[in-house]
């Protein structure tokens, strides 16, 4: 692919705000090779970042509509690019990296030499770019977390102050369709050839509009609300943390994480202040007269947020706690209770408003 290509498809995903930015280097040339054509690359580079009728899109790239539709929808089949409907006229969006393209890839659970390709060329890039984007986000001025954590919600007490964003069975009831595919990241792994945990494989939902989407493209398959419950349960009991994009009017879709295979949690525990890409706006609050230190809590934690003290009893950190409720639903003396966090601002409202956030925050950093 040729290299002014790369470079103007890098510039034009990293207006998008996602979590892991487009970086010129041989390492994402591969990737980009894999998912695009040299003709979908150059369509992708020149995709305005907000969604475009393709009337528009055939001018902007002085290309006739009927070629050029048939190449969108193969990039919507392919995972790269994004498609809905407004007023009966359909609009196009380029995906970013993550969250985007890489869950798109995965979440179908197929095993095919492509997807064993992409598995690879994702874990190389990945790997190289990841450090470097956590450190742009350490060296923001003002941090906005990309990443949003949804606690267990029997762990918040009655008497405490609940916003409505922190409630999963809110997003539940009021969701239009709801749709399950497989955990991309643990699929990868599969791929990969690595050893797998025992996390349930089909946990990552798609909500409202997406997940009809991702249904209708045989990227996900459809599900009632009883059996969205149902699994919930299953990863709670697994005690897997809910991650969801950084917004409050609508859920776009919950991952349901595990530390050995999630890449935004490794890279999260990684970090000297978690909080700071991914919270719950919660923390973990022990009760000491409660509090029987066997432990649980310090084996569950996927963060190692918590400890225990020269009397046996257990330590949260709050610098490494996201508030995911994990230790408080697994405590077998109910010690451990979930409090507000009082240095996490509200999430932005919709994914439009977290994406310039983002934005603003790697400008910030230089």
């Amino acid at each position: 692919m040729e290299k002014a290509i790369v470079t103007d498809l890098c510039n034009n995903l990293n207006k998008l705000g996602g979590m892991i930015l487009a970086i010129p280097c041989p390492e994402l040339t591969e990737l980009f090779e894999e998912l695009f054509t040299e003709e979908e690359a150059e369509i992708a580079a020149k995709i305005p970042p907000t969604a475009t009728p393709a009337q528009d899109l055939a001018e902007k790239l002085s290309k006739p509509v009927e070629e050029l539709v048939p190449l969108l929808e193969s990039m919507a089949d392919k995972g790269t690019v994004l498609t809905r409907k407004k007023d009966g006229v359909v609009l196009y969006r380029l995906l970013p990296i993550m969250p985007g393209i890489f869950e798109f890839q995965f979440m179908r659970g197929t095993d095919t030499e492509r997807d064993r390709r992409l598995a690879r060329r994702f874990k190389t890039y990945l790997d190289m770019a990841t450090p470097l984007v956590t450190k742009t986000f350490m060296a923001a001025k003002d941090i906005t977390p990309p990443s949003r954590i949804i606690p267990v919600e029997k762990t918040i007490r009655a008497g405490q102050t609940v916003y409505t964003f922190d409630e999963l069975s809110r997003y539940i009831e009021e969701a239009e369709a709801i749709a399950v595919g497989h955990c991309y990241c643990r699929h990868q792994a599969y791929l990969l050839g690595e050893e797998s945990c025992e996390a349930p494989k089909e946990s990552c939902m798609n909500f409202g509009p997406g997940a009809q989407y991702t249904a209708e493209r045989g990227i996900t398959r459809m599900i009632t609300k009883e059996e969205a419950y149902e699994i919930l349960k299953e990863c709670e009991a697994h005690g897997l943390v809910h991650l969801s994009s950084n917004t409050s009017k609508f859920l776009e879709y919950l991952c349901n994480c595990c530390e050995c295979h999630c890449d935004i949690l490794k890279k999260v525990k990684e970090t000297d202040r978690p909080v700071w890409i991914a919270t719950s706006g919660y923390l973990a609050k022990v009760d000491e007269e409660l509090c029987e230190g066997c432990e649980t809590c310090v084996e569950h934690c996927q963060l190692s947020a918590i400890s225990m003290n020269d009397e046996e009893i257990a330590v949260v950190n709050e610098n490494r706690c996201i508030g995911c409720g994990a230790c408080a639903n697994l405590c077998p003396e109910e010690a451990i209770s979930m409090a507000l966090h009082p240095d996490v601002p509200a999430p932005p409202a919709t994914a439009r408003d977290l994406r310039k956030a983002i934005f603003e925050n790697v400008q910030s950093a230089g």
